[in-house]
C-alpha cells in the first residue's frame, strides 16, 4: 500500500477529496522582480537595496541600532535609474550615485550629510537646524574609529534622522526648514 493510499484509508470520506487535491501539482504563478530605487549602506559593509514602498519605521529600525563605533553609519543613494533586484551587479552595486543623505554616529546623536552635484561638481553638506554658525564647532560625533565635529544644532536622533530620511526618499531632498552648510574637503 502506497502512503496515499494510506492516508486515504484512514480518512473519513467527506475529506479524502481535499487530501486528494494536496497532492495535484499546479504550476507557480511567476512573482514580478521587485524595482529598487536606492541603495543604502549600513557602515561602509553591508548594502541592501529598496524600492518604493518604503516607510519611516524601516529607516527608523537601523538608525535606532547605531552606536557610533560598529555601527556607526546609513547612507542612502539614489540609483540612476529604477533596477529589478534580479538585475543588480556589482557595477550597480558600487557606482556612486548621483546624491545621496547620510547619517552618521549613535542613535542618540546623529550628524546628517548630504552629497549632491553643484554645477556639475559633488559637494558634501552638514544639515542643521536654522541658526548662525559661529566658531569652530564643537560636538564630537563618533565616526567609527574618528569623530565628526560639528555644531550643536546639527546634531539629531534617530526619530529625527528617520524622518529626514523618509522625507529624502521620497523627494531627493531634506524637509525644509533645515539648513546646509558645506563640508570643505
Amino acid at each position: 500500500m502506497n502512503v496515499q493510499s494510506s492516508m486515504t484509508a484512514r480518512t473519513p470520506p467527506h475529506a479524502q477529496a481535499s487530501i486528494s487535491g494536496l497532492v495535484e501539482t499546479r504550476p507557480l504563478a511567476q512573482a514580478e522582480p521587485i524595482v529598487t530605487t536606492h541603495r543604502v549602506t549600513y557602515s561602509n559593509r553591508l548594502k541592501v537595496f529598496i524600492g518604493p514602498d518604503e516607510t519611516v519605521g524601516n529607516f527608523l529600525r537601523p538608525l535606532c541600532r547605531l552606536d557610533g563605533y560598529h555601527r556607526f553609519s546609513v547612507n542612502m543613494t539614489r540609483l540612476s535609474a529604477p533596477v529589478a533586484a534580479t538585475d543588480i551587479t556589482s557595477a550597480i552595486s558600487s557606482a556612486p550615485g548621483p546624491s545621496s543623505v547620510q547619517c552618521t554616529g549613535s542613535a542618540e546623536a546623529l550628524v546628517i550629510e548630504v552629497q549632491t552635484a553643484v554645477e556639475g561638481l559633488a559637494r558634501r553638506f552638514t544639515a542643521g537646524l536654522p541658526g548662525s554658525r559661529s566658531g569652530e564647532p564643537n560636538v564630537c560625533i563618533p565616526d567609527g574609529t574618528d569623530f565628526l565635529r560639528v555644531y550643536p544644532d546639527e546634531v539629531f536622533t534617530a526619530e529625527q534622522a528617520a524622518e529626514i530620511f523618509a522625507t529624502y526618499f521620497e523627494t531627493d531632498d531634506i524637509p525644509a526648514g533645515l539648513q546646509l552648510r558645506e563640508i570643505a574637503e
